[in-house]
């Protein structure tokens, strides 16, 4: 009777280690969901010398010139279409 617990125990615990890679399908297919919409684009590279780059950025609809160096990045300005 004692294998009879035994076995039951390790049942359950493959019946809730089976139900992780199921609950983790689901956490990835709603969160992608909802992070693509505002995603952020990498629209155009331009280095300027060895160790800086400027770098069009696409950010919910808005385009952004950041610069890139060495240092870090700095916000050079927001692309504004008039029209």
């Amino acid at each position: 009777m004692e294998w009879f617990y035994y076995l039951q125990s390790i049942g359950i615990l493959l019946l809730v280690l089976s139900l992780f890679p199921i609950a983790l399908h689901f956490y990835k297919k709603y969160t992608v969901k909802n992070t693509s919409e505002n995603s952020i684009k990498l629209l155009a590279v331009k280095p300027v010398s060895y160790k800086a780059q400027i770098l069009l950025i696409e950010v919910e609809g808005k385009k952004f010139l950041v610069g890139y160096s060495d240092k870090g990045f700095s916000l050079l300005g927001e692309i504004k279409h008039d029209g």
